[in-house]
């Protein structure tokens, strides 16, 4: 125990004596009314900030809750550190600081997700901790003045259990329709780069005021203080709403926009198909006529004339083969169709994939994957102004993962911007159908490699299956 005068020292166990500078006397208390005080501000701040990850782990259930432990441990460290051995405001700001970050990088380490979006909720907890904290020391000082003037006296841990559930329902309210109204799987990433910025700063605010003015118990009992910050923690929640509406819109318009290709796809498809049809309708009509011109020329001998007129007839009326190049019904109508458009254009194209029917993709992920893939590869060989296009799509799918690869020749290699995505050929910015794809791998927490081998364009994918 550090003895900051030692004629005023009481010799009391886990206790301490301290005069601040206007004079007020810091009484004893109890190491169990400090560790009581500081368990009932922890544990409900600790319990929100896990449920927005909740199924979302990234190690064992007993890896986790070791590291959930190690959090309130580092929390509990750094209270009795300042209660007991730190010797300024400026010592205890420094520990508390570094405890904060020692919390959030076990809690990043704790969750699977982006960084930005666990020290967002992070943050802003912790701002809500603070909160709390500074309300029930003000209503302490209106029920028991004289024990709100000490610190950890069982006065403040009554009058925190007052105050939390009245901060903390709303929030979990907040947190629950934040888990529930967006996607997590689609969030776009570089939101959350900088978001986690904005509670981090309110955070910084809060640290000021809380222990700029030298005597933190007096400043938080002044309820004029209270109102006020109040006001700014309500305002910041104001600005964390918006922040995760911008989110939840943009992820809409991602999911909107991958449902739009899907469908542009189908359409495509179907377009194709009705012609065809057409062409076998037009092809049952004229059945008769053909039968007529085919007896005519077999009554005259004209074999040789009798094999080119059934020739040009499987040509007009395209009596080709159906391939079948996997098991998977989806995969193998995008195959098909854009086998029929590299025709068109005369290009090589080879498949030798193996993707079973049910594999645990959802069948709008595998047409938007393949769809913008192959789209991009009969494109790049349609531009190609001399030699042969040609395509090549090879993979398979094991137990865990499913791996591919399209590489195509090509002649102008796509530019890419700052941040390193596609621009589109078609039109001026970012390639959408890129940038979907990219989308769905990450989604599947895959990996997707662009690169030049020589005359061909190639990209590699690999997706962990659920």
């Amino acid at each position: 125990m550090r003895k900051e005068d030692n004629s005023l020292a009481i010799p009391a166990v886990n206790s301490r004596i301290k005069l601040t500078e206007t004079g007020v006397t810091m009484l004893p208390f109890t190491l169990f009314e400090a560790i009581a005080y500081n368990l009932a501000r922890s544990v409900p701040l600790i319990m929100l900030a896990f449920y927005p990850f909740k199924g979302r782990r990234r190690f064992s259930p007993e890896l986790t809750a070791l590291i959930y432990e190690g959090i309130l441990l580092t929390w509990m460290f750094i209270s009795l550190f300042n209660i007991y051995f730190s010797p300024s405001a400026l010592v205890m700001v420094v520990v508390e600081m570094t405890g904060f970050i020692v919390i959030a990088a076990l809690f990043v380490a704790a969750n699977n997700g982006h960084p930005g979006r666990m020290l967002f909720f992070c943050f802003m907890l912790i701002n809500v901790g603070y909160m709390t904290t500074v309300s029930s020391k003000c209503l302490e000082y209106f029920l028991f003045p004289d024990l709100a003037l000490q610190r950890y006296r069982w006065s403040a841990t009554v009058c925190l259990c007052i105050v939390s559930p009245l901060i903390m329902i709303p929030v979990y309210y907040f947190m629950k329709w934040e888990a529930e109204m967006i996607n997590q799987d689609m969030q776009p990433k570089y939101i959350w780069q900088f978001s986690w910025l904005v509670p981090t700063t309110f955070y910084l605010i809060w640290a000021k005021e809380f222990y700029g003015t030298g005597n933190p118990i007096m400043w938080a009992v002044n309820v004029y203080n209270v109102l006020f910050l109040g006001i700014i923690n309500l305002g910041s929640f104001l600005i964390y709403y918006l922040i995760l509406r911008l989110i939840r819109d943009n992820t809409r318009y991602m999911h909107l926009r991958e449902e739009n290709h899907v469908l542009a796809l189908q359409v495509m498809q179907y377009e194709d198909l009705n012609q065809r049809i057409d062409t076998a309708r037009q092809g049952r009509h004229d059945l008769r006529h053909h039968i007529v011109t085919i007896e005519n020329l077999v009554n005259d001998g004209n074999i040789d004339e009798v094999k080119q007129y059934l020739y040009d007839i499987g040509e007009k009326y395209q009596l080709d083969e159906t391939f079948i190049y996997c098991s998977n019904t989806t995969v193998n109508g995008v195959l098909l169709y854009f086998a029929r458009e590299a025709e068109k254009y005369d290009i090589e194209y080879k498949v030798n994939l193996g993707i079973p029917e049910d594999i645990k993709i959802a069948k709008t992920d595998l047409s938007v994957l393949f769809g913008n893939l192959l789209e991009n590869a009969v494109e790049a060989c349609a531009r190609l102004r001399s030699g042969k296009g040609r395509i090549n799509v090879r993979g398979q799918t094991t137990q865990n993962t499913l791996t591919f690869a399209i590489d195509n020749t090509y002649e102008v290699i796509p530019e890419k911007d700052k941040k390193g995505r596609f621009r589109s050929m078609k039109h001026s910015g970012v390639g959408i159908g890129t940038e979907s794809v990219k989308n769905i791998v990450n989604r599947y927490n895959g990996v997707i490699e662009f690169e030049t081998r020589g005359d061909f364009f190639c990209v590699s994918v690999m997706l962990y299956l659920p």
